[in-house]
């Protein structure tokens, strides 16, 4: 057959039921499970959770929900007033376990602390090569001013150390404090040399090359600086710019240059710039760009860095900065540049006016600048109690916002006129704050020192607080992004990367520089310029500081004593310190975990007091594993804790 006919599948048997039939019923009341109540064990909670009914209720909650979930809570809830007063902080649960704190300082300060000597006066050449003025040349300090003595009145002690306004004592000096004259710094002569010879040489090269790469294009202008000379190329129309940087290691081997750097195209110009190194590169003298015009304008705490490829002076005002970073390798210039920046500031403004906090790491940088009535405190060479000091100037700015709500102004200026206008002479000084070396800071107090800087350089500026940091590892690690993008004005000296360079001004061209004060500045919304930065020695340097301190004394607001006790008072004040003495007294021993379970504080706030403790002398210091001894007797506790 062909076809099949289909044979449906049709049941003839059952299948066994697995499961009895059974037919449900209804039960009667007595046949109910009830409810019966057990000790349940939470994972989470042990035995203290209620195993109880929760029967959500369709209505919307009114009222105080904290009152209607306290009979489901083991404990009580606590207010932000009892959490404090319990565990020292609202938020208990994100207390982290923090190291030795800022008192450390007290004894690292006395180890590494060095005796200070004045720096050498070394005496000038003896060959003629410096102009002779006219007049009679000042060769001492004291010519400058009178030579009579006046008796010096004791200083009254100032309780509040957060404020910073110049007292009345200074004020009476207005009129006879001087400004440093430019005589106190050297002029040496200038010996002009003719390179026209080879500069024409240089451009035939140039031509030469681009020629034989068949890119249409010459030389058409040329401009000498201190150190570079930049040659400016016209290209033909239609020709590509990127042809030229294509070709920069062959312009570099023919040109025979050490480092040469292309700007395609130069900014505002319909030319590219190449800039080669000359044959003997020129000192700028610091004295040379003070005594132009330019550097005597109205712009609030204008500096002077150095000499364009133009020989133009490039000048920039702090107070439109209104921060700074300086970076670059080691000997690339930054502490010359940061000594330029102090020069001109010292010879603007009278300690009135003006106040500085000095942080050196290195401690040898800016040791010249002790005992100079512009400062707050001695020069800070450690770095926790650098942090100290950012921490007090993040206060400082906070008061001094404070003022200003009260007084009804927006900024420091418009505070400044106020007073002035009233007949006040106390005016708020404006404060420069430089740190010479960031990266001994960061591997310090790394938090705690990227907080005050975020904070002073987002906030600082209405209030007349101004930041300069200065660092020799320009890495991620130190200049974070945090730090680096409240701070638009950027210094970049020689480097040795890309990558360093891209940190520092997010460009590349630092790693083409020749380093000895070649720098690129880029300004707030300003394209980058190439700078030679002026040099000053450091006779120059201790002569200017001798003649401000001949003048008036040093009058710190504070020294570093104060301020890290200060900074340790803050930190470590808790009512707890004498209900904690009296019972490692009575106890015989110390112990945090004691403490924690016998006041019911957290391991973090235990830890601070046995420390607190250990400072006043109650305990011993840390044996390792065994608990702290006591030292003291009941009687002897009560004199200590008064």
């Amino acid at each position: 057959m062909l076809f099949k006919k289909k044979v449906s599948l049709v049941v003839t048997e059952r299948t066994k039921d697995t499961k009895p039939f059974i037919v449900p019923q209804i039960e009667t009341e007595d046949e109910k499970d009830k409810y019966k109540r057990d000790r349940f064990v939470s994972p989470v909670f042990g035995r203290k959770a209620k195993d109880e009914i929760v029967i959500p209720t369709p209505h919307e909650r009114k009222g105080d929900y904290d009152l209607q979930y306290d009979s489901f809570r083991t404990e009580p809830k606590l207010s932000k007033e009892d959490k404090k007063r319990r565990y020292g902080s609202e938020y208990h649960e994100f207390d982290l376990i923090s190291g030795s704190n800022l008192t450390e300082a007290l004894g690292n300060a006395e180890k590494t602390k060095r005796p200070q000597e004045a720096p050498e006066i070394y005496p000038a050449p003896k060959e003629d090569i410096f102009e002779e003025p006219v007049e009679k040349p000042k060769t001492n300090i004291t010519d400058f001013f009178d030579v009579k003595k006046e008796v010096e009145k004791p200083k009254e002690k100032k309780e509040k150390i957060s404020i910073i306004t110049a007292p009345k004592s200074m004020n009476k000096f207005n009129t006879e404090y001087q400004l440093p004259p430019l005589s106190l710094l050297t002029k040496p002569l200038k010996k002009e040399t003719d390179h026209s010879e080879w500069i024409e040489g240089q451009i035939d090269v140039l031509d030469r090359t681009i020629e034989e790469f068949k890119i249409g294009g010459k030389v058409v202008n040329h401009t000498k600086g201190p150190t570079v000379t930049r040659y400016e190329i016209a290209l033909d129309s239609g020709v590509n710019v990127r042809k030229i940087v294509n070709i920069s290691d062959n312009l570099k081997m023919a040109l025979a240059a050490k480092e040469i750097r292309i700007e395609a195209p130069i900014p505002g110009k319909s030319t590219v710039g190449i800039e080669v190194p000359n044959l003997k590169p020129e000192i700028v003298h610091f004295i040379d760009i003070l005594s132009k015009p330019e550097f005597k304008n109205d712009a609030l705490l204008n500096v002077a860095l150095g000499l364009d490829i133009d020989g133009k002076g490039v000048y920039a005002s702090i107070a439109k900065m209104p921060h700074g970073l300086v970076a670059g390798a080691t000997g690339s210039g930054k502490s010359v540049c940061i000594n330029t920046i102090l020069m001109s500031l010292l010879f603007q403004y009278t300690p009135d006016e003006l106040k500085l906090m000095l942080i050196d790491p290195k401690m040898v940088e800016l040791a010249s600048y002790n005992d100079l009535p512009h400062l707050l405190t001695p020069v800070i060479t450690d770095a926790k109690i650098a942090t100290a000091g950012l921490k007090w100037a993040v206060e400082e700015m906070d008061r001094r916002f404070q003022v200003f709500s009260n007084e009804r102004v927006r900024d420091i200026k418009s505070y400044n006129d106020k007073i002035i206008n009233e007949g006040n002479s106390d005016i708020m000084p404006y404060v420069v704050i430089i740190v010479d070396e960031l990266a001994d800071l960061m591997m310090v107090a790394s938090n705690s020192v990227e907080e005050a800087i975020m904070r002073l350089t987002q906030k600082a500026r209405a209030c007349g607080m101004h930041l300069i940091i200065a660092t020799q590892r320009p890495s991620t690690d130190v200049i974070k992004g945090t730090i680096k993008s409240n701070i638009p004005t950027r210094i970049a000296f020689s480097v040795s990367s890309y990558i360093d360079s891209m940190t520092i001004i997010d460009s590349a061209g630092a790693e083409k520089l020749l380093g000895r004060g070649d720098m690129l500045f880029s300004e707030s919304g300003q394209p980058q310029i190439r700078v030679q930065g002026a040099f000053i020695s450091d006779t120059e340097i201790y002569n200017v500081n001798e003649f401000i301190r001949g003048q008036r004394s040093s009058e710190y607001q504070f020294d570093q004593d104060k301020l890290i006790k200060k900074a340790s008072q803050s930190e470590s004040s808790d009512e707890l310190v004498p209900e904690v003495a009296r019972y490692v007294v009575l106890q015989g021993e110390c112990s945090i975990n004691k403490i924690s379970k016998e006041f019911r504080v957290g391991f973090n706030r235990a830890q601070k007091i046995v420390e607190i403790l250990s400072e006043l002398g109650v305990v011993s210091t840390n044996l390792g594993s065994k608990a702290r001894t006591v030292n003291v007797t009941m009687e002897e506790l009560d004199d200590v804790l008064d």
